[in-house]
């Protein structure tokens, strides 16, 4: 298929464009800076300024938006995640109906489900409670994607949770405290976080792209939810670090504003219909997950 793709260039983008080419695919990468884009994406990405810049195109996926992680939330940053979401999607769709592109596949997150507390939590379910840092952004994101369903698109959408990879998300952030010997559970430690190994999700939207007949919500988690504490626990077993310094939830209040609560409050998801369409996790356990992503030999090394 010749695939276009929005937000190619970030951090789950870039490694999909790689994983489309490998298994074949055509890809066109939608940037407002075509030419930069061009030096960030792996050979052979093709990039345009516009969507009816795009000929040929068989499906979409769209990963737009600014990055949820980049600095303290406060309204007007959250008005920003936003605004990047709704417009990039709404001008997606909207060329879609056009050019009579029938498939898309669409980001949106775990945060749709608002604070569960113990409760578990699948694609059937809907939001309740108040919504994360005020992420009722999903919902609204959610609805841009689905109106391509008006005029017979399929759209399957991915809630995705917290993305492990060493170069970016959240991972990316825990580490530090952890080498220092400073690591530890966030807030209480009860809270819930569901995860997944960022090369399972690559792997997850290219089977949505590939099933024909997968549509609606797929959760983006790895079946094996972890709380928070288990979570530190076994990055500090993986790095054979410390893992035992609390970090208090007023701090990272402070610290990150609204997005703390992403971090302290949680939820328990599990990927029922994701793993109802066929797909099977490589790392569907989280010290595998790290191990895998922490420990890998050297470059060079046999």
């Amino acid at each position: 298929m010749r695939v276009l793709i929005t937000g190619g260039t970030g951090f789950v983008g870039r490694p999909l464009c790689a994983h489309l080419l490998a298994q074949g695919h055509e890809v066109v990468v939608w940037s407002r800076t075509p030419q930069h884009a061009l030096n960030l994406l792996p050979k052979g990405v093709a990039t345009v300024a516009e969507p009816e810049d795009a000929r040929g195109i068989d499906a979409a996926i769209n990963l737009a938006g600014e990055n949820l992680g980049s600095g303290r939330w406060t309204a007007a940053r959250k008005q920003r995640f936003l605004d990047s979401r709704l417009h990039v999607t709404r001008r997606l769709v909207d060329w879609m109906e056009q050019a009579g592109v029938k498939t898309l596949i669409s980001a949106s997150a775990i945060g749709f489900y608002g604070a569960r507390g113990d409760e578990v939590v699948s694609e059937d379910d809907m939001p309740s409670g108040a919504m994360q840092g005020g992420l009722d952004i999903c919902s609204a994101w959610e609805a841009e994607a689905k109106r391509a369903a008006a005029f017979g698109a399929r759209v399957a959408i991915v809630r995705i949770g917290l993305v492990l990879h060493p170069e970016g998300g959240g991972l990316q952030q825990m580490l530090l405290p952890f080498k220092l010997g400073i690591g530890g559970p966030m807030g209480s430690g009860k809270q819930w976080w569901s995860w997944i190994h960022r090369h399972d999700l690559v792997r997850l939207f290219t089977h949505l792209l590939e099933t024909e007949d997968a549509a609606g919500e797929f959760n983006g988690t790895a079946p094996n939810p972890l709380r928070q504490r288990d979570f530190a626990k076994t990055l500090g077993r993986v790095m054979r670090r410390p893992s035992f310094m609390p970090t208090p939830a007023f701090a990272l209040k402070i610290a990150l504003g609204a997005m703390a609560e992403l971090l302290t409050q949680g939820q328990r998801v599990l990927p029922r219909r994701t793993q109802e369409s066929g797909f099977c996790f490589t790392y569907p356990e989280l010290e595998g997950a790290l191990r895998d992503l922490l420990q890998r030999p050297e470059k060079g090394a046999a």
